[in-house]
């Protein structure tokens, strides 16, 4: 199935966040409907491509009739579709919603369905599962073109995004490297014997559109307003949201947190820190805070989305993120993978580079045919009754140990 359009999948978030609870990536789809209306996507169309474990026409959507969810944009260029999709997640995080040793295929699935519907080049970027085996090759999918219409390439890379923490906070510090622990114990101690600076655990609902205009910029680095106000409003307003912050002793704002939480995960999504405080760290003094008050809540996960260059990011848990490009033998297809080898050639120039360009830059000379894949039935399970979030989980485990076995 695939649904496309920003209300559409918008409205399928519940649906999308138990999903992924069920496939042991909580926090995966947290906070959709922002993604899906920040300025930069404004002309992006999302598509949901779901596939299912079995015929659903005629009834409403369960967790459990959903085998995978993939979540992709088709870019345009002045309003025009580029007939390229891709996932807006280059640390694939939220792009394939799937039980670990089946995203691979989902990717795959999920890439040749979007080129049947009218794509050109699908770029599918998940977190891949199988760290030293070497990936089966994607096969074609049934009712997908011939072998020799389909082209592919893949690519994996290390990401450093998520910290483990322990059950306190100084055993979550000992997990860090000796220069990390020094600067967060350091730089908090310091400041608050320099000022009074209080811990705010929930600030939402207590800021104006004035407040957060003065707040955005007076901060070291401001963004677009429209965007900051839409931060803002994801914190309050979506479920899961939270939004910290530390205080002055004038009662003005030093540093804010935000982002979403589900089950035992935390996505740190944005920080703010006010402008004159730079040999103060407000940064890390924030983030001690944070830290310890994730520890207090008995969050076993915490994500920081797009990654950090603290030096706290080398004691992350590794993940694999693999970039998957399946492309039609089509004369548009070449044409864009020529057009991104020259932008990005351009682009490097000036060290902004985009991460869709750069992928099909990267791999334009690695294409191989897709080959023809054996029919292999969905195992289809009996229909449930009605369960708690809870039962969810233990279903889709019980179901990946069969398939196993």
């Amino acid at each position: 199935m695939i649904v496309s359009g920003k209300a559409a999948v918008a409205a399928m978030a519940p649906l999308l966040e138990q999903v992924a609870l069920a496939c042991s990536q909580p926090s995966a789809m947290g906070w959709i409907s922002y993604f899906l209306n920040v300025p930069e996507k404004a002309l992006k169309v999302p598509y949901l491509v779901l596939v299912t474990n079995g015929t659903v026409e005629g009834r409403t959507l369960r967790v459990t009739d959903l085998r995978a969810a993939v979540l992709m944009l088709e870019y345009c260029v002045a309003g025009i579709p580029t007939g390229v999709y891709s996932t807006d997640d280059s640390s694939a995080l939220r792009t394939v919603i799937a039980l670990a040793h089946e995203r691979a295929e989902m990717a795959s699935l999920a890439a040749q369905a979007l080129i049947r519907q009218g794509a050109h080049v699908v770029l599918c970027t998940y977190d891949e599962a199988l760290e030293s085996a070497e990936l089966p090759a994607p096969r074609l999918a049934a009712g997908s073109a011939n072998s020799g219409s389909l082209l592919w390439a893949r690519r994996s890379r290390p990401v450093a995004r998520t910290l483990r923490l322990a059950d306190t906070y100084d055993a979550t510090l000992a997990t860090l490297g000796k220069s990390t622990r020094f600067n967060l114990r350091y730089y908090r101690r310091r400041l608050l014997a320099a000022m009074d600076c209080t811990f705010v655990p929930d600030v939402r609902g207590q800021l104006s559109e004035a407040d957060l205009r003065a707040i955005n910029a007076a901060c070291l680095n401001p963004v677009p307003f429209d965007l900051f106000k839409l931060q803002y409003a994801s914190a309050c307003e979506l479920p899961g949201g939270f939004l910290i912050g530390l205080r002055g002793p004038q009662g003005e704002w030093l540093s804010l947190i935000g982002g979403w939480r589900q089950a035992d995960t935390t996505v740190l999504h944005w920080q703010t820190n006010a402008s004159g405080y730079e040999r103060s760290s407000i940064g890390t003094v924030m983030r001690s805070f944070f830290i310890e008050s994730e520890v207090e809540r008995g969050t076993r996960w915490l994500s920081f989305y797009g990654g950090t260059p603290h030096s706290m990011q080398h004691s992350f848990v590794p993940h694999v993120a693999t970039d998957l490009v399946v492309r039609r033998r089509s004369l548009r297809a070449s044409v864009l993978i020529a057009l991104a080898r020259l932008v990005v050639a351009h682009q490097r120039r000036t060290r902004r580079v985009n991460f869709v360009l750069e992928t099909l830059s990267a791999l334009s000379r690695e294409w191989r045919h897709l080959s023809r894949a054996r029919p292999r039935p969905i195992r289809t399970p009996p229909v449930p009754l009605p369960i708690l979030p809870t039962q969810r989980i233990l279903t889709a485990v019980s179901a990946a140990e069969s398939s196993r076995r």
